[in-house]
């Protein structure tokens, strides 16, 4: 799996949590891409594996070029056509968490979680590894900044959760629109025989 451009917003989210599970071990941590208090009443208590959330909670889109003039303009010079693409630009704003259990390792685990959250998106060389990891050739995600990470205690169903809250990961993505209708291609200009140009 790659980033795809014309799917933008999907293979996001789907880039960053495959990204997660390939450098951690999915048997001690589990990554959800939404806040897990919305489904807390499906968890079953007290958590076996420490979950770590990524939420899309801002997005800021804009278009990519001149006027209302496409991206780009594929010719196609078997069919003699013209297919407009046109691209956006998208920063794309995500709530980073840590959620631990006693059972899955109490304190402990939520600093080990938080360590490598670091490692993964809050280095320089963090920025190329995700650049790496999702460039299919179509485009890639890339690190804007990563940030924050405080600890804090809750409680569900009577069972102590220990969490790492306000810890953000903004990301930039390009995207284009899919192949459209075809238009015919301006192949030659015949100019009038007729025609004569002076000087």
């Amino acid at each position: 799996m790659a980033y795809d451009p014309e799917h933008y917003l999907e293979s996001t989210v789907r880039e960053l949590k495959n990204y997660i599970e390939a450098n951690v071990n999915t048997r001690i941590y589990q990554v959800v891409m939404e806040f897990p208090a919305a489904n807390a009443d499906s968890f079953k208590m007290p958590v076996r594996r420490t979950i770590i959330h990524l939420e899309l909670d801002a997005q800021d889109d804009r278009f990519v070029g001149f006027s209302d003039r496409p991206m780009s303009e594929e010719y196609n010079a078997t069919a003699k056509t013209v297919t407009p693409r046109w691209a956006g630009w998208h920063q794309l704003n995500f709530d980073v968490g840590v959620w631990a259990s006693d059972d899955s390792g109490g304190v402990t685990a939520r600093l080990r979680a938080k360590q490598i959250l670091q490692q993964l998106f809050g280095y320089p060389s963090s920025v190329q590894a995700l650049l790496n990891f999702t460039d299919g050739g179509n485009g890639a995600v890339e690190i804007v900044r990563y940030t924050g990470g405080a600890f804090a205690q809750d409680r569900i169903a009577d069972v102590r959760l220990y969490r790492m809250i306000n810890s953000d990961l903004e990301v930039r993505v390009f995207s284009r629109t899919p192949a459209g209708t075809p238009g015919p291609s301006i192949e030659t200009i015949t100019q009038s025989p007729n025609l004569t140009i002076l000087g």
